[in-house]
């Protein structure tokens, strides 16, 4: 499981011979899960997904009331804390009385690492499979970027206002579990395009009744959990087909087990939700190896697409759709209205240009507010009117009446033209001339006057078109531009 990278703080003495504490036993079995998840992984490359090496990703085992085992670290220096193990390379250890922890990413030494918790009754294959399937999330972290889907996780905080409780929804949930068990069932490549397209339609159609919010949950939380458990089947098939790997019985009966879970999705009403996707995801990405072969996984990162889309296009879903297209394309000149669309946005590109550098051209004070100095630096929108809002381009934003930025301790309102620049981070308008504008700090008039800048308390500007107060802000006077800079409070 994965919702976000937290610190494992420990504060508790090393002792130099881990054997001591009677922890060698579970320290070794240990060791050897994650030889074998670096073994079998490096002997079929990509196997799992393009660029996901185990071996490359540092790996903390939590043993109950025991302590933590690091593997994986590589060279240089063991983390704070940590012991080496005597007689087995690479493995560091720290004793600690955790009774309980997350299976999840973490962060060690400024490093992102995979954390397992060893449950007591877990067997070795379980071990395996659950390695992977954190360490996967390590790599999807490693890779995501803000434009795309893969990597960047789900909204997990809409489990607290899914419709648990709608009949109808639930009953398409239990009907997509049994189309997915019968598509892996399927004897015939046609028979398994054929299931598969009946449960995108399925899927589809219950999606539109839950509303977009929830269906984009659902289909990130696929690519998140669903993924990483993906990798975690993956891994154990493999292993169960390696006549080397020490407990093949256990991973064939953990191969079945995930694949059963499906005819039960909305059974287990004591866990949560989410768990579905656990299912759901492998299953997806197991139809997709058989549909399309290895090459999908790269094509959904470069597409940006769902699971749920991959399925549409590879099972022939789509084709329909695509006739249709191809027949509106051939009836009408669409190369015409190509060249028209990007002849036009050139010219708005154009225009939108000019319209703010000629409201930034006018004369008068400039007031240049820079969230330098904010959280993430940028401002806050406390008020737009979206009926005098322009796009400029992607990162710049021209308010051609009103607009209140915001921030802790700052508040503003422009009412005349402002332009925002998101990337960065500023909010610029120009105002009447410097004389009708009157600023204060802590009710003492400053005057704007050309200099070094100047850290005030209360401040407080007000003018023909600009209203503002921040409780503490760095202020200079650069020529006709006042640059103000809000410093958040700590």
């Amino acid at each position: 499981m994965h919702i976000r990278f937290a610190m494992l703080m420990l504060a508790l003495p090393a002792t130099p011979l881990a054997a001591q504490d009677g922890s060698r036993p579970a320290i070794e079995r240990l060791a050897a899960v994650h030889a074998e998840l670096v073994r079998v992984t490096a002997a079929h490359p990509d196997a799992l997904w393009p660029g996901f090496r185990p071996d490359t990703i540092p790996v903390l085992y939590v043993v109950p009331d025991r302590g933590i085992l690091l593997l994986g670290w590589g060279s240089g220096a063991a983390p704070a804390g940590f012991t080496p193990v005597a007689d087995l390379a690479g493995a560091v250890w720290q004793p600690a009385a955790l009774h309980t922890a997350a299976s999840t990413g973490t962060s060690l030494g400024g490093r992102d690492v995979a954390q397992v918790f060893v449950f007591p009754d877990a067997d070795e294959a379980q071990l395996f499979g659950t390695t992977a399937h954190e360490a996967f999330h390590v790599y999807e972290r490693s890779v995501a970027r803000d434009d795309r889907k893969f990597g960047s996780g789900e909204n997990s905080f809409l489990v607290s206002t899914y419709p648990v409780f709608d009949a109808g929804n639930e009953a398409g949930w239990a009907l997509e579990g049994r189309l997915l068990a019968r598509a892996l069932a399927a004897g015939t490549r046609a028979e398994l395009a054929e299931r598969t397209r009946e449960f995108v339609a399925a899927r589809e159609a219950r999606h539109r009744a839950l509303g977009s919010d929830f269906a984009e949950f659902e289909t990130r939380a696929e690519l998140n959990e669903g993924l990483a458990e993906y990798a975690l089947v993956r891994s154990l098939a493999l292993a169960a087909d390696d006549p080397g790997f020490p407990w093949r019985a256990d991973a064939e009966r953990e191969v079945a087990r995930h694949r059963a879970r499906l005819d039960s999705l909305t059974s287990d009403v004591r866990q949560s939700l989410r768990l579905r996707f656990y299912a759901t995801g492998p299953a997806m990405g197991l139809l997709l190896d058989r549909l399309s072969g290895p090459p999908w996984r790269a094509e959904l990162v470069r597409q940006d697409l769902t699971l749920q889309e991959m399925l549409a296009v590879a099972s022939g879903y789509r084709d329909p759709e695509r006739a249709l297209l191809g027949r509106a394309a051939r009836a009408v000149d669409t190369a015409s209205l190509g060249r028209a669309a990007r002849e036009g946005v050139a010219r708005l590109r154009g225009i939108r240009r000019a319209q703010a550098d000629s409201v930034l051209a006018q004369s008068g004070l400039t007031i240049l507010l820079r969230a330098d100095s904010l959280p993430g630096a940028r401002f806050g929108l406390c008020g737009i009117d979206p009926q005098n809002l322009l796009q400029v381009d992607s990162d710049v934003l021209l308010h051609t009446r009103w607009v209140r930025p915001c921030g802790p301790g700052l508040s503003a309102e422009f009412t005349t033209s402002a332009v925002q620049d998101r990337r960065a981070g500023t909010f610029a308008a120009v105002v009447a001339p410097a004389d009708s504008v009157r600023v204060t700090a802590g009710g003492r008039t400053v005057a704007l006057q050309e200099g070094a800048p100047e850290t005030l308390a209360d401040l407080r500007l007000a003018g023909p078109g600009v209203v503002l107060q921040a409780a503490r802000a760095v202020v200079r006077r650069r020529g006709s531009t006042l640059e103000i800079v809000p410093v958040a409070e700590q």
